[in-house]
């Protein structure tokens, strides 16, 4: 009895390299990381687009 509990332990181990493949499948951490790069990047760019069109917009109305 004592060796089958010894080998339900055994078995119910996980291996290191594949919770090191879990971990890096599911990094949640860089997934959220990469998505706020994405939405800083979408961001700056409206920035510079309303910039754009207020620059235009006095460059009209003083013409």
């Amino acid at each position: 009895m004592d060796n089958d509990l010894n080998r339900q332990i055994e078995n119910a181990k996980t291996d290191e390299s594949e919770l090191n493949e879990v971990l890096e499948k599911y990094d949640l951490d860089e997934q959220l990381a990469r998505e706020f790069s994405d939405i800083d990047k979408a961001f700056r760019q409206l920035e510079i687009r309303y910039q754009s069109l207020i620059n235009a917009r006095k460059f009209l109305n003083n013409g």
